[in-house]
């Protein structure tokens, strides 16, 4: 399979081999930078009083297949 040919499977398999390229460069020993470790903080604390609520993967992957 070619680059070229990315647009043509089916959405799930491109959701599949966007996720494998995502983690493929993750790498944890890098530092994360002060502004995003604020954003994270400020969600995880949202999160935490109940500001905002959690999705289940069912739900999201419903939400997803609508777009």
């Amino acid at each position: 399979m070619t680059l070229a040919h990315f647009p043509e499977l089916p959405k799930r398999q491109r959701m599949k081999l966007a996720e494998e390229l995502w983690f493929s460069g993750v790498d944890d020993s890098l530092p994360v930078s002060p502004v995003h470790k604020k954003i994270l903080d400020e969600r995880w604390a949202a999160y935490k009083t109940g500001k905002v609520k959690r999705i289940t993967l069912p739900d999201l992957e419903r939400r997803l297949a609508r777009s």
